[in-house]
């Protein structure tokens, strides 16, 4: 018989449970998060139960810790209004190249389990993924408005940014299979949309 998580505060996170969350974050992406048992998780990053009993009391706990430190460092990037005098190209270059690089361990097997099975999990993603979509959106709007990119429909644009980030550069496994690196991969889609966004 299991042992049941006893209703307690639990422990703000060491530095050391911090670096066994983000070895667990990279041992989680082929596994089927909602069948996973605590004892499972445990034995991946070699810890005892009871070690994990002290920071968290579910498993739903676990993968929320792990997704919102990704998020913070997405939300990080994002902002409400853009800068006077701000270089829009090289704006749109580094706020993807970054994006990039933060969920390019993220497995779309990972995200389709957190969709369909913890809901609550799910809608920080979908808050984050909005607000990356509006700093992107403020970009084009800027953009076409003062002639530097080449009036688009926005929102197909912002669909194709979205599906780039979270269906494309999840899939490292197509991608590694062909020898292209993620930078290889990104920059590739810069040099497209560069030539199809900027004005001449």
């Amino acid at each position: 018989m299991g042992r049941k998580a006893i209703n307690k505060e639990r422990k703000k996170l060491t530095v050391k449970a911090e670096l066994w969350l983000q070895d667990l974050f990279y041992k989680l992406q082929d596994k089927d998060l909602d069948v996973l048992t605590l004892d499972e998780i445990a034995e991946l990053i070699d810890i005892s139960k009871s070690t994990i009993y002290t920071y968290f009391r579910t498993k739903e706990e676990i993968y929320s810790t792990i997704v919102e430190r990704i998020l913070e460092k997405l939300e990080r990037l994002t902002y409400e209004k853009l800068f006077e005098g701000i270089d829009l190209l090289r704006e749109y270059e580094r706020l993807l190249l970054n994006i990039c690089k933060i969920v390019q361990h993220i497995s779309i097997h990972f995200l389709e389990n957190i969709k369909l099975n913890f809901p609550d999990i799910w809608k920080k993603v979908n808050s984050c993924t909005n607000k990356i979509l509006n700093t992107f959106m403020l970009l084009y709007k800027r953009g076409m408005s003062n002639a530097t990119f080449n009036a688009y429909n926005i929102e197909l644009l912002l669909m194709m940014d979205e599906n780039f980030i979270m269906n494309v550069i999840t899939n490292s496994k197509a991608f590694s299979e062909k020898q292209l690196t993620l930078d290889e991969l990104v920059n590739q889609y810069l040099v497209m949309r560069k030539r199809a966004l900027v004005c001449s």
